[in-house]
């Protein structure tokens, strides 16, 4: 019955983690053993679109924290080349020495959800999505095609809606 229960417990785990849409990852030591759809379709991309190989940069923190005899750090950061924000969870496997699991999720990748909660207008959101990804007031505005006063008009009262003081604390609520 034990043995019935685990396989059903590894079946029913498995078939959740498909479902997600957030990337999942499972490494043995440096060896990925498991990756969910979304963290194939992500490692693709990012390998396409800017030739980073996610699974080589992944191994190697896995590796150096090992070297170090060191915990895996919990929380990274991780920007592709053009500044887009991804978050990096990594989670020790209790039972399961040396198992990983990783999750990583892109900054702002629900921005709709997040323009409909602050009722934030087209512009506004536009704005956001480039303070977040790392952008100056006159990049935004050059990006835009507007004139750098109006992008500070537009982060007031972006600001103003979300609550915020920073564009370090829209940063985080976005993420």
């Amino acid at each position: 019955m034990s043995e019935g229960v685990k396989a059903l417990s590894a079946t029913v785990l498995r078939s959740v983690l498909e479902q997600l849409s957030l990337a999942i990852l499972v490494f043995r030591r440096e060896r990925l053993i498991y990756a969910n759809p979304p963290a194939t379709r992500l490692i693709h991309r990012l390998r396409t679109k800017y030739r980073i190989e996610l699974l080589v940069m992944l191994a190697d923190h896995l590796a150096q924290s090992r070297d170090r005899s060191q915990q895996a750090a919990s929380v990274l950061a991780l920007t592709a080349n053009d500044n887009e924000p991804f978050v990096v969870h990594l989670m020790e496997l209790r039972g399961r020495q040396g198992d990983v699991a990783v999750s990583i999720r892109e900054i702002g990748t629900d921005l709709s959800a997040f323009r409909d909660r602050y009722h934030l207008s087209k512009r506004e959101i536009q704005v956001a999505e480039l303070v977040l990804h790392g952008y100056r007031n006159s990049h935004i505005a050059a990006t835009l095609g507007i004139t750098p006063a109006t992008t500070k008009k537009h982060l007031s009262r972006i600001f103003e809606k979300v609550g915020v003081n920073s564009r370090a604390q829209l940063a985080s609520k976005l993420a």
